[in-house]
């Protein structure tokens, strides 16, 4: 049975929020959890079909009424803004002390403006929009940008756990907002053969979104009396050679790597249940790489009886927001009791090589799942 205290080197989720193609948080976990996705066409984005040789539409995950008519910043402010509203209710006034924002943006940001600009003084840019809409938010001590794809998102959560732990700052705010379903972006993923179309089925369906965090010390929280909805263990990383690029496939020691650090800082090695999020799109190199880690695996783990999801069933390709959407769902499995086990492993795998491995345990306040779901948890 695991351990009701959480280990040294974890940090306490407070609260969430989201802005998905499904809704907020609650909403797009309930959604994903029965199966349900809104992908649609995007009609100002076609391909050529091979076969028909007819323009059709690309096919993706948008947020719907919140982003149409947005392009370039303004659709990554609405979505910025709107996982922090849902944050914001979901936080019932567990804002305090020092509050210090990790943003996390996508690389070439300033790509498809005209004329090009340089892409951290758009992502400046956006931090100030986003400053000004969300008013609700208190005023930030510090914020730290961060572009570099699903690699910057681990990075931001490792720099908001360090000031937390050297007490810079009393709480993190680590909020990421990425959109691969704007026209320009689309260009250049269709160029590479990235995006799923008729005649190529191995690539991904592009999606959009923001997700929110809010971290603090497990001690403040503890003296506070506020129990958090989940712990946060410190990132496990590696690199792997072989990235999406190389001529040679990756053999899926990187991933393996990650996978058993990870869980070694929780004891967690031997553990029979568990929720695994797998970081598959549709891409084949992924699911290749996924293979060859399992095997090896195996070896000194039990993650091949764990439950597997994979979130971008349900959202897409979500870039820099995907590893904070993977962790909105392990949180909400905790929450309604259908999470398996006490642990959720959340796999990270970079284009550029990049790989990690992000351990969650379940809260305090979800230790009786049935007591949790009778009291009316959210």
């Amino acid at each position: 049975m695991a351990s009701h205290q959480a280990m040294p080197g974890t940090v306490a989720l407070r609260a969430m929020g989201a802005a998905t193609s499904l809704g907020a948080v609650v909403q797009a976990a309930a959604a994903a959890r029965a199966g349900v996705s809104r992908a649609q066409e995007l009609s100002q984005s076609t391909c050529l079909d091979e076969v028909t040789h007819e323009r059709v539409a690309l096919v993706g995950h948008t947020a719907g009424p919140l982003t149409e008519g947005f392009e370039g910043i303004g659709r990554l402010v609405q979505l910025g803004v709107a996982a922090l509203e849902d944050l914001d209710a979901s936080a019932h006034g567990a804002w305090w002390g020092q509050l210090d924002c990790f943003l996390c943006l996508p690389r070439g940001l300033g790509l498809g403006t005209d004329p090009p600009r340089d892409s951290m003084d758009v992502a400046r840019a956006l931090a100030s929009r986003l400053q000004a809409e969300a008013r609700f938010i208190p005023s930030l001590k510090a914020m730290q940008l961060f572009q570099e794809e699903r690699g910057g998102t681990i990075h931001a959560l490792e720099e908001a756990m360090k000031s937390l732990q050297a007490r810079r700052c009393d709480q993190a705010l680590v909020l990421a907002c990425d959109s691969l379903v704007s026209p320009e972006r689309l260009a250049a993923q269709l160029d590479e053969r990235r995006l799923k179309t008729p005649d190529h089925p191995v690539g991904y369906m592009p999606g959009e979104g923001a997700v929110a965090l809010l971290l603090e010390r497990r001690d403040a929280a503890r003296e506070r009396a506020q129990p958090p909805i989940a712990y946060l263990f410190k990132p496990a990383t590696a690199q792997e050679p072989h990235c999406r690029d190389a001529k040679a496939p990756p053999v899926g020691r990187a991933l393996e790597e990650v996978l058993a650090l990870a869980l070694s800082q929780a004891a967690a090695t031997s553990l029979p249940e568990g929720s695994l999020y797998l970081d598959l799109n549709g891409e084949e190199f992924r699911a290749r790489e996924w293979g060859q880690t399992l095997l090896r695996a195996r070896a000194t783990c039990r993650v091949d009886e764990w439950r597997a999801v994979i979130p971008a069933l349900s959202f897409g390709e979500l870039g820099a927001v995907s590893p904070l959407v993977s962790v909105c769902l392990a949180t909400r499995a905790f929450a309604r009791g259908y999470g398996r086990g006490s642990h959720a492993l959340i796999l990270v795998a970079g284009d550029d090589g990049h790989r990690a491995g992000l351990l969650l345990e379940r809260g305090p306040s979800f230790r009786s799942p049935l007591m949790m779901i009778a009291g009316g948890a959210q």
